[in-house]
């Protein structure tokens, strides 16, 4: 039951940093930031040791930019601090977790090692009900839709975690353009979950 009141448990402002077991080993990385009932739910790849140090996500250059866009979509107030972004993320009502919680400096992890965490966010979903999964990267959209996505962006048609439906962020290095469309669609998103 503990494990079911964590899972359920909405954060206050961090750091976020906690223990998980990984491997017989204690391991520090950044606890999840589950959404409130029909927020979005963001989802990465799993959290950089700078972050980790920091205890809030998406602290280093790439991070920093997705808490740019998400100001440029709406999601979250303009001038927002984007060193505790994730913060505002949850007083807005949504949340964001990773698809492993294991900390490296790069994309090192292995379809294989990626895979491991589906169930687990799942089983996430399933609890949280957020209105979508919005996944941060390709690559952790490809390996929960459990096949290679042709999208860039967008609605992931025909892919779906625990009845919720799936839509990907553009590319960090996408051009210009397809950042407005894709950030316009994420805004009108947004608009539509608030009502």
């Amino acid at each position: 039951m503990a494990e079911l009141d964590d899972l359920l448990a909405r954060a206050g402002p961090g750091p976020h940093r906690g223990p998980i077991r990984i491997d017989g080993e204690d391991v520090e990385t950044l606890v999840d930031l589950p959404p409130a009932r029909g927020g979005l739910l963001f989802v990465g790849l799993n959290p950089s040791p700078v972050s980790v140090t920091a205890g809030h996500y998406h602290e280093g250059r790439l991070g920093r930019t997705f808490w740019r866009r998400l100001m440029i979509a709406g999601v979250l107030p303009a001038g927002t601090d984007v060193g505790t972004a994730d913060d505002a993320l949850v007083a807005a009502g949504h949340g964001i977790t990773d698809l492993i919680k294991t900390p490296t400096p790069r994309d090192t992890a292995t379809d294989r090692e990626l895979t491991l965490g589906v169930g687990p966010l799942w089983q996430k979903v399933a609890i949280w009900r957020p209105s979508a999964v919005v996944f941060i990267y390709k690559r952790a959209a490809e390996i929960a839709a459990g096949r290679p996505l042709t999208e860039k962006w967008g609605q992931l048609p025909g892919v779906a975690l625990a009845g919720r439906p799936c839509f990907l962020m553009p590319g960090p290095y996408a051009p210009v353009e397809e950042v407005d469309e894709g950030l316009n669609l994420l805004r009108n998103l947004h608009r539509t979950i608030q009502g």
